[in-house]
Formats: C-alpha cells, structure tokens, sequence
C-alpha cells in the first residue's frame, strides 16, 4: 500500500534524528499525522447551508518522561517543522515532569509495523461531489413531503478519507488508509402548538455504499413518521415501572451510564462508581458487556461496511481487542491507556483515542455491547402485566462518579395486561446505573439486537464510537412525564 507524497517525509533518516534527539533526554516519544480530505453537505429546510470539501494536514507530537507529558501540534510535515516541533515536545516534558506529582513509567511494548487499509465497494473518491449533494436534496424531499404538519427538515452528509501514520520510540510505524461516512436526517413536527423531534443517522466505516443500504435509504422517511406519530402521542403518569429497553437505549444506557464509569482515566481520578470493584459482582448473573472495536464485525450484522466506533490500531499504536468487562455480572476490567495501564500495573487494551491528529488521546470505548440471551420482544411484553416499552434515546445525563443517570426517551408504549397499546411521549427514565444492572429481569435474543452509531464527547473531544445489545426488561424504573 503506496503511503501518499505529504507522508513521506516520515522516513528512516528523519526516525534516526529523532532518537539522537531524545537519547537521555525522554523516556518515550511517539507522533501521529496525517492528511484528511472530505466533503460537508447540509441542507435544512430543502435550502443549502453548507456544500464543501476539505483537506487537513496535521501532525502532534508526545513526549514523556517520569510522569511528566509534552505535547505539540503542527500544521506542516516538512522534516524541519517536525525536528523543531519534537525538540519543543522534549522541552515541555522536561517542565512536565519537575511539576508532576503522579510519577511513573511508561511500560516497553514490541514495536508494530503494518499498513491497514479498508476494504470499499465504492471510493468515496471516485463519487462526484453533484451525486452526494441529489442524495442529501431527495432525502429532504421526502422528510419534507410526508405530511404538512413536517415543518423543518435537515440532512446532513460528512465524508472523510484518511490517510495517517503513527511511530513510536518502541520502534513502531504503522500506516492506515480509511475511508469514513455518516449522514443524519432530523424532520419537526407540529400540531396544535406542540412541537416533536425525530433523528436518526447511519454511519460506517468503508465507501459510498454505507448510503445504499435499506437503513440509509429510509432515513428521512422514517425521521417524518416519527416525529408526526409523537404529535398525538400521550404523557404518562410518572411513577415506577416495569419498562423494557429497545436495542439503541439498551446501548446508550450501557455506553453513558455504564461504560464511562469503565473508562481507567476516570477510576484514577476518582470519578467513577467502578473505583476498586475489579472482581466484585456488580449486576446479575446473565448480565455480561464487553468493548470489542476490532475490524470486521460488520458482517455478524448484515453490513457491507465496517461498524463506525471500530479501528485498526488506537491513537497510541495499541491494536484494537475485545475487552471483557462484565462476566456473568463480576466486573473483569477497565479500559486503558497507555499511561493508565502503566499506572495501574495493568494490560494496555486499545482504547487510548483522540479526535483527531491534534489531539492528545484519551481513553474511550469504541463498540460497547450488552450480549443477548434468548427472550424474544413478543415473549418479554405477554410476561409484562403493567409497564412501558422504551425506544431510542433524544437526550440524558450522566454521573459516573455517583451512579445516577437520567434519558428522555424518544418515543415509548404502554404496556398493559402483557399487550402493546397506545404510543407514549415525553417519557424520561431515571436511576443509579448499578441498581438497574441488578433489576434486569430479561434479556432479548440476538436475532433482535441492534448496534448504534454515535459520537461520543468527553475532555472536549468527540470520536467515533458505536453501542447497542437487545431488548432488556427492568423492574422497578423510575418513570416521568409531563403529567
């Protein structure tokens, strides 16, 4: 695989410099670069806000030394900028370090040399920019014909191709040639001065084809369902519940409540529920959750492209694993960085990621699952005498470091007699994360499970990630409405 012309400057000659600099002076150094071109269509309303395309190059720099981080960006690769720019990298650790309180070291690892490159049916390259902007305008026609009560529409389409490189002072030098898309569709309804909202998106990682699959084909049609079904839509009575969780708030309750609290950065800064719980049980038997952002799991779900929160390699040059976390409801591990893996004696596992190639990494989830068992949705409603079925996820808030969380979901049933009836909105869930994971009551089959794709925010920075499982039955959920 042929590294593009703006890379090759990262050569042996400029490696070997790079060492004699740092001999004695750090303990460890790595750089990430690359250059990303993509195209951003928006339209809102069937009017244009945004049709463009463009090209970064950007390069950062780390450097380490007994606990102490330097850390600099560049906007130009040439060889001199990257000599000055790690020779300032060196010079800010050097101050890190006599500063620093936490020391450490950073553990060794074998050095991984490999090119990755992801398989794509169609370039986004070889697609006209004049095809993208009629799949964003058909896809706001149809949201903006379903009804006369859609009053807003907006689709929006972002493309990306990615070319980068990551070495580090273990002697790594690992190339990746990515291609990445996600489009959404969001339609407004209104109806006698309410107002209802419904988004939904795809996104993977491959070619042109990710918007050719019946989910992306249906998009915007289904954003204008929803949101004129909500409009006549009842608010429940809040209170305590028996509620299910469809595959995608099932996901988003395992990823914001959960899975946050899993991330080693926030165990060592005391911010997490899961502080000191490794081996403890922490939900009930046939509760088991693991992170697994390997390439290739597209196919186990019927995709012809990549799942969007999976990867290669992490920003720190560690390959992507399974990690379990949960296993037979005992807390098995946490996700690490490279430094807090170095600081908690432990395993790096994958997940050190960064937005982009000015960022410093941190540790994220990429693909977080709930398994499945084997009730089936059907099974789960006729055992339900009284309670609510849960779909999708508008909004929430999370404290990982107390447990407590809250959703707003996007639209619910009521469930009466173990039958489905009338359609519910506004509904709003609430509770602390390790009290649900200890009422489950059910857990659906993997037949009907379903994997999200999202962006996840955290220290100012957002990465691709995805999360799902199957439909979960909870007992006893803290249930309200606008009544």
């Amino acid at each position: 695989m042929e590294i593009i012309e703006e890379l090759k400057t990262i050569d042996k000659s400029l490696i070997n410099k790079l060492n004699q600099t740092a001999a004695n002076k750090i303990e460890y150094w790595d750089i990430k670069c690359g250059v990303t071109t993509g195209t951003v269509i928006d339209f809102t309303d069937q009017k244009s806000k945004d049709i463009s395309s463009y090209s970064v190059s950007e390069c950062s720099i780390r450097a380490f030394l007994n606990g102490g981080w330097g850390f600099n960006v560049l906007k130009s690769l040439s060889k001199n900028s990257i000599v000055k720019g790690f020779a300032r990298a060196i010079k800010l650790a050097q101050l890190s370090e006599s500063l620093c309180k936490n020391k450490f070291k950073i553990k060794e690892r074998d050095p991984l040399i490999k090119n990755f490159k992801v398989n794509r049916k169609k370039n986004l390259e070889d697609i006209d920019v004049e095809e993208k902007i009629v799949l964003v305008k058909n896809h706001e026609k149809i949201a903006s014909g379903y009804s006369s009560e859609i009053k807003n529409t907006r689709t929006l389409y972002r493309d990306s191709i990615l070319h980068k490189l990551f070495l580090n002072s273990f002697g790594s030098f690992i190339h990746q040639d990515l291609t990445v898309l996600r489009m959404f569709c969001v339609a407004y309804g209104k109806k006698n001065g309410i107002i209802q909202k419904a988004v939904n998106s795809v996104g993977g990682i491959g070619g042109f084809e990710i918007i050719n699959t019946e989910k992306a084909k249906n998009l915007s049609f289904k954003s204008a369902k929803e949101a004129i079904e909500l409009l006549d839509a009842k608010s429940p009575v809040g209170g305590k519940f028996t509620i299910i969780m469809d595959p995608k708030l099932t996901g988003t309750f395992i990823h914001e409540a959960f899975g946050h609290a899993c991330e080693a950065d926030l165990v060592l800064n005391k911010e997490s529920i899961l502080e000191d719980k490794i081996g403890e049980k922490v939900a009930i038997d046939d509760v088991n959750i693991f992170d697994d952002p390997t390439m290739g799991q597209g196919k186990r779900y019927n995709l012809p492209y990549e799942l969007y929160g999976s990867y290669f390699v992490d920003d720190e040059g560690v390959p992507s694993q399974k990690t379990v976390i949960v296993e037979k409801g005992i807390f098995k591990n946490y996700l690490h960085s490279l430094e807090t893996s170095s600081r908690m004696d432990d395993i790096p596992n994958g997940h050190g990621r960064a937005a982009s190639n000015n960022s410093r990494p941190q540790v994220r989830m990429g693909v977080t699952i709930l398994e499945p068992k084997d009730w089936s949705l059907e099974e789960m409603i006729r055992d339900t005498k009284k309670g609510i079925l849960c779909e999708d996820f508008q909004y929430g808030y999370t404290d990982p470091t107390t447990g407590n969380f809250q959703f707003k979901c996007k639209l619910s049933y009521n469930i009466e007699n173990g039958e489905r009836k009338e359609l519910l909105r506004d509904i709003s869930l609430s509770g602390m994360t390790l009290e649900v994971l200890n009422k489950i009551s059910a857990i659906g089959k993997e037949s009907q499970m379903f994997i999200a794709d999202g962006m996840c925010g955290k220290g100012g920075q957002s990465v691709r990630v995805c999360d799902g499982g199957p439909y979960i039955r909870i007992e006893d959920v803290i249930v309200g409405g606008l009544n």
